[in-house]
């Protein structure tokens, strides 16, 4: 997630996606981004012997081999706890909040081994000497996704003391101590986040770094798993003004999204009758329960309702009151149009963040989750709903602005002749799908039985069955095919936002 800008260019040759395109708005920031595919160790720089070890397809713990990094979690014979209830004790249906295993001991986590094995000059093998070896709390993390039976893991590193967290650099991505491995079930290409935090953290700031890896738990092979940064305050994640208890007025993160009313983290509480917080949890990230105060507490739910109310009102347009004045428009632009094209159905609604440092203004970000982006989301084919943006908090009022729908516009524009072109995006699939090589072969010795829907519950898998792919090179061409004919529609269809900003539609936010 470092986000150090390289250069405000008023052209940048996009070489690297094979792509002769260029930026054309002077103002636009270019973000350094890490790209694991190009830059990390190759298949084809092991030696020969090494490159015939990781390109078997054995998966035991004493032959396996990878050029990929490995991940060995022991959790010392107990149970991973976060796994969801769908009865009680007494098999009574538990309502819609959800519940969730707990450790033998009543916690949420469980202390484990965690090993990291990562040599740039060899094979990776659970025999070397780990690179990186500590202790970490483990618990299983999602929402729908712990329904699925590849899981995904929240992992603190801490010291012995269960409580004191450790800050290790983990694959180049910075010191900290909270991380994910997350398992892409439902995205059969195993590619989507990958794809969608490296394309996007080129030109949008704080996007996660993220790390493809093959995991084993208590020996066993899990398949491919993507390391990730987790969204919090930090220098090497969402760099803000550090928080000073001594005054209320504080930088801040939130996240809107699936929760639980008695989540210390929850500030749902505090807020008027808001149009951001409707229906769901909002809660806080930065500062954490742990550091912030009663007084921050109300500062940061008093500012938010002072933001929306400066949007949802009649004067959220005028010069000296405009949502401009309290809104990082640029973020707002950006994040809209990614989520549209990506067919982020979730975006704005769920898994969605928003920060402030005291010093400036709301943004949205960073971006997170699209593992049932590129028309992947289970329930139905989003394909032909139109715009998805439009009607989300915050959204629904800035496309009532014509100024704000005219940049949305432009920017997309610029963005489709760059980094967002079906080019860029289809050579970059090619070259990921090529640098995984035979690690997708040994993920789905354990993994493949996924490519038979009838095999598959049904919050498992996309519905109608037909949508679901029968191989891996299906799949892939399923994700190509979503971003051609999202893009084809965009490019047609992007002058009608307009619509939501003509004088017939704004008659009584009119002055």
């Amino acid at each position: 997630m470092r986000s150090r800008i390289i250069a405000a260019l008023a052209a940048v040759c996009l070489v690297a996606v094979g792509v002769g395109a260029a930026l054309l708005n002077g103002g636009s920031e270019e973000y350094e981004r890490y790209h694991q595919h190009r830059e990390a160790q190759q298949l084809s720089d092991l030696s020969a012997e090494d490159q015939e070890a990781a390109c078997s397809s054995n998966i035991d713990t004493e032959s396996f081999a990878s050029h990929l990094p490995v991940v060995s979690i022991d959790t010392r014979g107990q149970e991973v706890p976060g796994e969801q209830l769908r009865v009680d004790a007494e098999g009574l249906e538990l309502p819609y909040e959800r519940s969730y295993t707990m450790a033998s001991d009543g916690a949420k986590t469980i202390p484990t081994d965690f090993s990291l094995f990562y040599d740039e000059t060899s094979a990776n093998r659970l025999d070397d000497t780990p690179a990186l070896e500590t202790q970490a709390e483990v618990r299983y993390r999602g929402h729908s996704s712990r329904l699925f039976d590849k899981r995904s893991y929240a992992v603190t590193f801490t010291e012995s003391d269960r409580t004191t967290k450790r800050d290790l650099d983990v694959l180049n991505m910075g010191k900290e101590s909270d991380w994910i491995l997350n398992g892409p079930f439902l995205d059969k290409t195993q590619i989507r986040n990958y794809l969608s935090m490296n394309v996007i953290g080129q030109f949008m700031q704080y996007v996660p770094d993220v790390r493809f890896c093959e995991l084993f738990v208590n020996g066993e092979y899990q398949g491919i798993y993507l390391l990730m940064e987790t969204v919090k305050y930090g220098e090497d994640r969402v760099s803000l003004t550090p928080s000073d208890s001594r005054t209320s007025a504080t930088s801040y993160i939130v996240q809107r999204d699936w929760g639980q009313a008695d989540n210390p983290s929850n500030i749902t509480d505090l807020f008027d009758e808001t149009y951001v917080v409707s229906g769901t949890y909002l809660d806080l990230i930065y500062p954490n329960e742990m550091s912030v105060t009663i007084d921050q507490r109300e500062w940061i739910a008093s500012d938010l309702n002072s933001i929306e109310k400066s949007l949802y009102s009649y004067d959220y347009d005028t010069e000296n009151h405009g949502y401009w004045t309290v809104l990082d428009v640029d973020s707002f632009v950006d994040y809209a149009i990614v989520n549209e094209l990506t067919l982020n159905i979730d975006a704005g609604s769920y898994s969605t963040f928003y920060y402030r440092d005291v010093r400036g203004k709301l943004a949205i970000g960073p971006v997170w989750d699209f593992n049932n982006a590129y028309d992947n989301y289970t329930e139905e084919s989003v394909a032909e709903l139109g715009f998805l943006m439009n009607e989300k908090p915050f959204y629904y009022m800035l496309f009532k602005d014509e100024k704000f729908v005219g940049q949305v516009i432009s920017r997309y524009r610029e963005l489709r002749s760059s980094y967002l072109s079906d080019e860029a995006l289809s050579s970059y699939i090619d070259e990921v799908v090529a640098y995984l090589g035979p690690a997708i072969d040994r993920n789905f010795q354990v993994w493949g039985y996924t490519f038979d829907a009838s095999a598959l519950g049904a919050d498992s898998k996309l519905s109608p069955e037909d949508r679901n792919p029968e191989s891996y090179d299906e799949a892939v061409d399923d994700l190509k095919d979503a971003i051609e004919l999202r893009g084809e529609w965009l490019d047609r269809n992007i002058e009608n936002l307009r619509q939501y900003s003509h004088e017939s539609a704004v008659k009584m936010f009119n002055h």
